[in-house]
């Protein structure tokens, strides 16, 4: 055997050897060399950061489990479509192939402004990003094809749309482009701005009004407010954190169909 030159290099084949010998404990049952892929048995959850490029049925993997090749994502690799997508990427074509088992194979890339994606990966879409239009798409077999795009202040969105923190909803209504979805309008929240009631509610706002808006279509309006100790919110409103309710049963035009109640943070 050769000798090591340096304690350089012997601590470098020491890390490399503890990096194999870990991933082997926790249940990889094949490291391919680099840290670019690996092998384990479908039993295994599938490491944070990874995706499934193949699977098959070996004798390295007992009680009827798949083995699975899996390896970190990069733009326009070919996915197993029963592993996870992870976040930023996003399906952009669905079809079918010998290398993952029963299951559809998907290609990813990383999400960009204005991008057609397969509706399957809205779970892995980047906390900015809202769904502008959808349809059917034979790119994506089963699944609607779905255009994305950065969100901003008063942005038209579908209504099976992620709503970015700090936005609401502002209008409801029927657009062609999204499909079997209602379309919607989003703007940054402010104080004392109107909202339909289909809306998320910002961590940091309560609902201290609910009316009728025309712009909301099917769903109650309200108004929102920046909370702050003492203030009287409607019942249907969330408690922000560090708030508490202090007094309950208040009676409040304002609020419409429900009582008020006050809340508190110090």
């Amino acid at each position: 055997m050769k000798p090591f030159t340096s304690l350089k290099s012997a601590t470098a084949w020491l890390v490399r050897l503890f990096s194999a010998l870990t991933l082997v404990a926790g249940g990889v049952v094949l490291f391919a060399g680099t840290a670019q892929a690996a092998t384990i048995c479908g039993n295994v959850p599938v490491p944070p950061g990874y995706v499934i490029t193949s699977e098959s049925l070996t004798g390295s993997c007992t009680g009827g489990y798949l083995t699975e090749t899996i390896q970190p994502p990069s733009n326009g690799l070919a996915i197993c479509l029963n592993g996870p997508v992870p976040s930023g990427y996003a399906v952009t074509s669905i079809y079918s192939t010998n290398s993952c088992s029963q299951y559809q194979t998907g290609r990813i890339n990383t999400v960009t402004n204005g991008m057609r994606i397969c509706g399957n990966s809205n779970g892995s879409l980047p906390a900015d990003y809202v769904i502008t239009s959808e349809g059917p798409d034979s790119t994506c077999s089963q699944w609607y094809g779905e255009t994305v795009n950065i969100a901003s202040n008063g942005i038209a969105v579908c209504g099976n749309s992620p709503i970015p923190a700090n936005y609401v909803i502002t209008s409801s209504y029927q657009n062609a482009a999204c499909g079997i979805y209602l379309g919607a309008r989003i703007n940054t929240a402010s104080d004392g701005m109107t909202f339909c009631g289909n809306s998320p509610i910002p961590s940091n706002y309560v609902i201290t009004a609910n009316f009728q808006v025309g712009s909301c279509g099917q769903y109650l309006g309200g108004r929102l407010n920046v909370a702050y100790n003492g203030i009287i919110a409607c019942a249907d409103s969330p408690t922000p954190p560090g708030y508490w309710v202090s007094a309950t049963g208040i009676q409040s035009a304002a609020c419409g169909p429900y009582q008020a109640e006050r809340l508190n943070n110090a």
